[in-house]
């Protein structure tokens, strides 16, 4: 799809941003989003770090006639607990996740995952083949560190921890906003210390070794959506994470940034509902 004018406007009429609805797990209360007809094909939609279930109010129309369309927000977003087996490792929120779609009645289901989401969805469609019967991976995390992430999982780590002590907090907040406005997160003059070290401990949970064995375990059929102009991702990260899944549907977008699930979220959520065959 190379080549495509600049990503076009999309209006206010051409979002759904529902309150969430709350399932009250062992683990603490997860919010979530669930549109669409129950009988259609079901997509968890997972968003990125920091992100929430709104990430994905521009593309939800673009696919709720079609598809059963669920978005979390991850725990220590959103509305959902921050418990710590899922805030620190992509195999809690694998597990919270596949707790949802067991309360939700979803035996069968796609994942799609945005930007560092995409991890999530990569080991969940892996590990997790009985229940995950598609994957989708938009403007994702791919298989080694990029340009968004700066510096290493590890002291990414050590940061959020950190940000708990009472000594580093007053130096390290200041550092984290700066960070995040650079890098065109919202709300970042609003967050405290106890929200970054959710956010920096989060990210930290990228395991790219992890990553690269999920891309030789068998996989179901996957779509990998990216645009050349992703300020975060590099393309040539994309192409190899692209290459790295023979047979998968690629769509490369000449511009739409980061947020393709937003700037792209008509062309995204038609591909979208036909790879799922809705």
């Amino acid at each position: 799809m190379d080549g495509l004018p600049q990503a076009e406007e999309v209006s206010a009429e051409l979002t759904s941003d529902p309150p969430a609805e709350v399932l009250n797990l062992p683990e603490g209360p997860l919010a979530y989003i669930d549109e669409g007809p129950r009988e259609a094909p079901a997509l968890v939609a997972i968003h990125g770090i920091p992100g929430s279930a709104r990430d994905f109010r521009y593309l939800a129309p673009q696919v709720s006639s079609r598809v059963r369309f669920v978005r979390p927000d991850l725990p220590g977003f959103g509305g959902s607990a921050p418990t710590p087996a899922a805030v620190n490792g992509l195999t809690g929120r694998a597990r919270v996740l596949i707790a949802l779609a067991d309360r939700l009645g979803l035996a069968r289901f796609g994942v799609l995952g945005h930007s560092m989401g995409g991890s999530t969805a990569l080991v969940m469609a892996a590990e997790h083949a009985a229940r995950v019967d598609r994957l989708a991976l938009v403007a994702s995390v791919a298989l080694r560190p990029h340009r968004g992430l700066a510096i290493s999982p590890r002291s990414l780590g050590l940061i959020g921890r950190g940000l708990g002590l009472p000594l580093l907090k007053d130096l390290l907040v200041p550092a984290a906003r700066e960070r995040y406005r650079k890098r065109g997160f919202p709300g970042a003059d609003q967050m405290d210390a106890a929200a970054f070290a959710v956010h920096f401990r989060a990210l930290a949970a990228v395991d790219f070794t992890r990553l690269r064995r999920a891309v030789t375990r068998p996989l179901p059929p996957t779509l990998v959506a990216y645009a050349r102009d992703d300020h975060l991702i590099e393309t040539e990260l994309s192409e190899e994470l692209a290459r790295s899944l023979p047979g998968a549907r690629v769509l490369v977008f000449g511009a739409g940034g980061h947020n393709l699930q937003k700037t792209r979220a008509v062309e995204l959520g038609r591909a979208i509902a036909d790879w799922l065959g809705a």
